[in-house]
């Protein structure tokens, strides 16, 4: 392959999906330092404690993620510059090339090489948005599918096995072996060998899903500015997502779209505000609603903790979320911001109260508790998306990316 460039060193990846060609890539120029100053450098002047620069809201973030992963400081720090790195490598393939992305995953080594997963063979747009990034990487080229095509395969096999009577189901999206794992409950009169239900799929899903039949999928969603505690009439339902505007400018916030009958927030900060219902969503792409305000400014901030407020200042696209990345969520339940768990499923899909929810991002584990649904998952002062319950024992949340095609609207960034 004649780039025009010096021919990068090439190694074979293990990635077990076709056994695909891998181009390790080294950049010259090393990624630039985060350059966080010394804490006293963050004093604020104004007398508003809560509010926290972007400064302040990272290095928190690599502090808490750092402290339950049992890494360094520095450990944690390496990691996210890599996250970012692969952000802007995945924005400038997309950009141009978007049927052949499928996605990052981080090494599981702080720091480590990531894995760039493409369908079929890298050209150089992915090989000169890798360079340009100044980030080595693992290009696991030769893939069969795109990420496009895995979710809708994910979502056809939804389709099929609800048509088989398979109402109650879990699944997901693994881009690291381009396959989909499912399970479905037991139900009475129905097959209950795996094999025989795949056999009654259509031929494109025969080969790529793992299925199993268990008795209880573990799914529930999880009742009870962005950040707030929500109540239906005086009782605490949920916590609010974020603050969102639509075509016409109208602002409001967002929660969970299982969270009925929401009517108000209240903190000793904000006082009472009202809130009146305007679209719900539970399906395609999640699980959400919004509401407005009878706030005079709906602002483009978010709790991230009890009393602390940030700026939200971007949101992460779908395809810039990575296999194994740090996530912190903040439900007014728990009441505590967690930043220990990563990325299992860039596409998940389950069951809820009746509803087969999809397009949700679902973690390693779960650290959320009935209460928190609707509450923001995010980093630094970045949007990720609102949570909504647990799939398989799990957390999972409706991507911020999302929320026009569920309801119309789009996150509030500050300018």
């Amino acid at each position: 392959m004649n780039l025009g460039h010096p021919r990068p060193a090439l190694t074979r990846s293990d990635t077990p999906m076709n056994k695909p060609f891998a181009a390790r890539l080294v950049a010259a120029l090393a990624i630039p330092s985060l350059l966080l100053a010394p804490p006293a450098a963050f004093a604020q002047d104004d007398a508003d404690p809560g509010y926290q620069t972007a400064e302040e809201s990272l290095r928190e973030d690599l502090a808490l993620t750092a402290e339950a992963l049992g890494w360094t400081f520095e450990e944690a720090e390496a990691q996210h510059r890599v996250a970012q790195a692969l952000d802007g490598i995945t924005s400038a393939i997309a950009a141009e090339r978007l049927d052949a992305l499928v996605g990052t995953a981080l090494s599981e080594r702080p720091g480590g090489i990531p894995t760039l997963y493409i369908k079929g063979e890298a050209d150089e747009v992915v090989l000169e948005a890798v360079r340009a990034s100044g980030q080595e990487v693992v290009i696991a080229d030769g893939q069969r599918f795109s990420f496009l095509e895995l979710r809708e395969r994910n979502r056809q096999l939804n389709r099929e096995l609800v048509a088989l009577g398979y109402a109650d189901l879990s699944s997901g999206v693994d881009i690291t072996t381009g396959t989909i794992s499912a399970e479905v409950a037991a139900q009475p009169g129905l097959p209950t060998d795996p094999e025989a239900i795949v056999r009654e799929l259509s031929g494109g899903l025969q080969d790529g899903v793992a299925l199993d039949v268990v008795g209880d999928l573990g799914n529930t969603v999880q009742y009870t500015y962005g950040g707030l505690p929500a109540y239906a009439g005086v009782n605490f339902t949920c916590t609010t997502g974020w603050s969102v505007v639509d075509e016409n400018g109208v602002g409001g916030t967002t929660s969970a779209g299982h969270c009925q009958g929401l009517t108000g927030t209240w903190t000793s900060e904000t006082g009472t505000v009202s809130l009146d219902f305007q679209a719900q969503h539970r399906g395609t792409w999640g699980d959400v609603e919004w509401h407005t305000t009878t706030a005079q400014i709906d602002r483009p901030e978010f709790y991230s903790s009890a009393n602390k407020r940030r700026d939200t200042l971007s949101i992460e696209r779908w395809w810039e979320v990575s296999v194994g990345e740090s996530i912190c969520v903040f439900g007014r339940k728990t009441d505590v911001r967690r930043c220990s768990i990563g990325v299992q499923n860039v596409f998940y899909s389950c069951t809820l109260e009746g509803y087969l929810t999809e397009s949700m991002i679902r973690m390693k584990d779960a650290y959320t508790v009935k209460g928190d649904s609707g509450g923001g998952w995010s980093y630094q002062n970045r949007a990720f998306g609102s949570h909504v319950g647990l799939c398989g024992g799990k957390s999972v949340f409706t991507l911020a990316d999302d929320l026009d095609h569920a309801l119309g609207v789009t996150v509030l960034l500050k300018e």
